[in-house]
């Protein structure tokens, strides 16, 4: 397995793949953190960033495993390369080496902007009140487990179909419907895709007075089945995508 890293490593290093991740990273700190700030928005920044982040996330975190499984998925599939390495190794090693390299750079994008608004909310904006620990680490789960479920779903997309566009549908028709769950109130949209669930395990609501302009944040009750049944879904897409890679004509 680690020769097979290695490989993927090689085979990546030349098209800059970790350089695109922390540009994709940088832009999106730059997005969720730029702009003046009221005094009002400074003094409940902690909980601001609880209520926006997840938002935020599911943008642009499925964009990225979108564009990171199709472009892995695309140099197995250029002159019959995937042939060729099923002929020297495992479909099963392959399939899961793959997932794993680009799962790290996934874990990597989400690591670098949970410090980066830790980071600016003590140091930049000098946030009010206390930093709420237990709910940060909270979002920084709840953000891990629907960006995996959605990149292992990708994966296998890419790694299954020899067209690179296909990933790219998938992934713009389940943006789409992630988005759709987040202001629609239909259960179905939260709970029956992936992309779904950045929504449902929201950790914070928010009400806005246009009057007075100020946003008030309340606590939602923290979803244990909702991530229980994301973490199911994840596995359950890893066993079907593993199967169909192994059991694939090339």
């Amino acid at each position: 397995m680690t020769a097979l890293w290695k490989a993927e490593y090689q085979k990546t290093r030349r098209r800059y793949l970790l350089l695109f991740v922390l540009g994709m990273t940088a832009m999106e700190l730059i997005w969720a953190l730029h702009g003046k700030l009221s005094e009002d928005a400074i003094e409940k920044g902690w909980y601001m960033l609880l209520y926006q982040m997840p938002v935020t996330n599911m943008i642009v975190l499925p964009m990225l495993a979108m564009l990171i499984s199709s472009r892995l998925g695309d140099l197995e599939h250029k002159n019959n390369m995937l042939q060729h390495l099923c002929t020297i190794t495992e479909r099963g090693k392959l399939y899961d080496a793959k997932l794993l390299y680009g799962a790290g750079l996934m874990l990597t994008s989400i690591l670098l902007q949970w410090f980066g608004i830790i980071a600016d909310g003590f140091f930049r904006h000098h946030f009010g009140g206390d930093f709420l620990v237990k709910e940060y680490g909270l979002l920084l789960l709840f953000t891990i487990m629907p960006s995996f479920a959605v990149y292992i779903l990708l994966h296998t997309v890419a790694m299954c179909c020899e067209k690179p566009a296909v990933p790219y549908i998938v992934g713009i028709v389940g943006e789409f419907v992630g988005l759709l769950s987040m202001f629609l109130p239909y259960r179905c949209l939260y709970y029956g895709t992936p992309w779904g669930y950045y929504g449902a395990l929201m950790l914070m609501g928010a009400e806005y007075d246009r009057e007075t302009r100020i946003s008030t944040y309340f606590y939602r009750d923290v979803n244990w089945g909702g991530f229980a049944a994301v973490s199911i879904m994840a596995v359950v897409i890893f066993f079907i995508g593993r199967m169909f890679f192994c059991r694939k004509e090339v």
